[in-house]
């Protein structure tokens, strides 16, 4: 078999929302709300546009659910480049999977899915 997507999702990732906050502060930490981050994501390109990164977004919420977390976040390039290896993803593709806009600054978009 062969590897045609992955997606780096953390739970509750300290390391990935602390890394994103030295940029801007995306929200207040809150001991009491759990939050997965899907950090980055990448799909082989000839297997792009074939369904293969929402269902990766969908288990990835299915799994936070059932972990109890609160919201899934994902950091995304308002204009993503062609060869970029971090933040892969668009907002439409994150919006499409029911996710919205929480923050944003600069380059980047934090979108944002409660599962509560």
């Amino acid at each position: 078999s062969e590897v045609v997507g992955w997606c780096n999702a953390n739970t509750d990732c300290r390391e990935c929302a602390d890394y994103l906050r030295t940029y801007w502060p995306i929200g207040e930490i809150r001991a009491d709300i759990k939050i997965k981050s899907i950090f980055c994501f990448l799909i082989a390109p000839e297997m792009q546009r074939k369904g293969i990164a929402t269902g990766l977004i969908e288990r990835v919420c299915r799994d936070a659910a059932g972990d109890g977390f609160d919201f899934v976040e994902a950091c995304v390039a308002k204009k993503p480049k062609k060869g970029a290896t971090d933040f892969q993803g668009s907002a439409a593709m994150y919006e499409k999977c029911g996710f919205s806009q929480y923050a944003k600054r600069n380059e980047f978009i934090v979108m944002r899915r409660a599962l509560k």
